[in-house]
């Protein structure tokens, strides 16, 4: 099992408003659907790979709350951020994350996604528990903090964080770039965003 004191503690750190409560067991079959889409695009042989990550990172566009996980990455920073900064920065964010989990989903070898739980998390939220299941690996805990947008943006299903094995990604892509506002500022991640965006534009 996840360890719960970890993913709760993630959880809080996400603020939840007056909104509709997303239905835990719609959260899960997202999560579901969402498994079996990426798992069609990397078993089809007939395309390029080009072609298939091209169709994987649409699929993590349209799973991902980009807006919402770019804010959480640099807590209080976005509130003192310029107008500029902001628009640069989730344009730079936008790309790089799509890239990172892309990279995580294509590392796909004939794993199987198990759905083992799902339930209503404060009162707007839901969690969806899952196994990736190995054949000759251990299995891996992941846990999907799922949020339902159509109340107020009409955007649907979105992931907010994914889990694994008790460690956070949103938790730690705030922990690294808070770190390296507090040293170089704003300009600093900036900087350290376009070249990644640069290294991964040219590997493409």
């Amino acid at each position: 099992m996840i360890r719960l004191s970890t993913a709760l503690f993630v959880l809080f750190l996400f603020p939840s408003v007056a909104s509709a409560q997303t239905d835990p067991d719609a959260a899960a079959q997202f999560i579901s659907k969402l498994g079996d889409k990426a798992v069609d695009v990397l078993q089809d042989q007939s395309t390029s790979l080009e072609s298939r990550e091209e169709r994987l990172r649409g699929i993590v566009a349209e799973s991902l709350d980009i807006k919402t996980i770019g804010e959480f990455a640099v807590g209080k920073s976005w509130d003192r951020a310029s107008d500029e900064e902001k628009e640069e920065y989730m344009e730079l964010f936008s790309v790089y994350l799509l890239q990172i989990y892309t990279q995580r989903l294509g590392g796909y070898t004939g794993q199987t996604l198990q759905i083992d739980a799902s339930s209503a998390y404060k009162d707007r939220d839901a969690v969806v528990e899952t196994t990736i299941v190995q054949e000759g690996s251990d299995n891996i805990d992941v846990k999907w903090l799922v949020r339902d947008g159509d109340s107020d943006s009409s955007k649907g299903m979105r992931i907010l964080d994914v889990i694994v094995d008790g460690k956070s990604l949103a938790l730690a892509q705030r922990k690294e770039f808070t770190n390296i506002i507090a040293r170089e500022k704003m300009s600093g991640l900036l900087n350290l965003l376009r070249l990644k965006v640069s290294k991964y534009s040219a590997q493409s």
